[in-house]
């Protein structure tokens, strides 16, 4: 998946770049590519890295968010990060390759569990 100014949006199946509605779940930072956003009207803790030495499970994501969560991360090839969706699912990502361009963006192996969170 990449991640790039038009998100992508997670809570659609397949999830796909966002054409603004529903609005990107992730996105690229803005003039700072080496970060990932997410927007929350609320402010409430969307992204969240993981240092595990195994790939996380859907409540180990869930915890590490609650926990540890916020609205921006560093990223770089091999990241792993934990993401909630607008609608409330937990989705982990692992980043695959980087780009200094905003628009090209990022990509990313994106595994989306499709229960929400509770």
């Amino acid at each position: 998946m990449r991640i790039a100014n038009a998100g992508p949006e997670l809570d659609v199946v397949p999830p796909k770049l966002s054409d603004a509605n529903p609005s990107p779940d992730i996105v690229i930072a803005p003039f700072d590519p080496t970060h990932i956003d997410a927007y929350s009207v609320v402010n409430e803790p969307r992204l969240a890295l993981w240092t595990g030495s195994t790939m996380p499970n859907r409540q180990e994501c869930s915890d590490l968010l609650s926990t540890q969560g916020g609205t921006r991360v560093e990223v770089k090839k091999g990241t792993v990060v934990c993401v909630r969706t607008d609608e409330g699912r937990v989705a982990v990502l692992t980043i695959t390759s980087t780009s200094s361009d905003d628009d090209t963006g990022d990509t990313a192996q994106v595994t989306v569990w499709s229960e929400v969170s509770d």
